[in-house]
This record gives structure tokens, sequence and C-alpha cells, in this order.
């Protein structure tokens, strides 16, 4: 059964199609509502092709999001789509 609150259930296929697109892709909701870890939600979404996110966040998150995106983005080693921003 599918419903409005299920993570994408074919991650793959989105991978593939956003790789043939050459335009800035911003990925969001990257860390379903708080159950899945932005150090693990950052990296899947920027692994597989993601320009931007869009993370929703309180004001006592955002340094140690930020920290985390930033020290995500320097260990990013299995990226295949370039970057388009």
């Amino acid at each position: 059964m599918i419903h409005d609150n299920m993570f994408d259930l074919f991650h793959e296929k989105t991978s593939e199609l956003m790789r043939g697109i050459n335009k800035p892709w911003i990925a969001f909701k990257v860390l379903a509502g708080g159950a899945i870890e932005p150090k693990d939600g950052f990296r899947f979404a920027f692994e597989n092709g993601a320009d931007f996110i869009c993370v929703g966040m309180f004001d006592f998150q955002i340094v140690d999001d930020v920290n985390t995106a930033a020290q995500v983005l320097s260990e990013l080693k299995n990226r295949q789509r370039p970057w388009y921003s």
C-alpha cells in the first residue's frame, strides 16, 4: 500500500533520471521529517546527484547541520552526476 509519507521506493530510478538532466537539482525532504540522520540524508542526496538540499530545521540545529553538510561535501567520493550550480 502506498502512503503519502513513504520514502522514495525507487530512488535508483530517480537518480538515473536526474543524471541525464543538465540543470540544478534541489533535493527536499532528505531527512524524511527527522526519520533520517543529517549525515546520512545529506550524503545520500549529494552522492545521488543533488546539487542543493532543502532541509527544515530548528534554529538550534543550524550550526550542526551546516557543519555536517560541509563535512559530507568534503568527503564526497561516490558522486556520478556532474555539479550544476
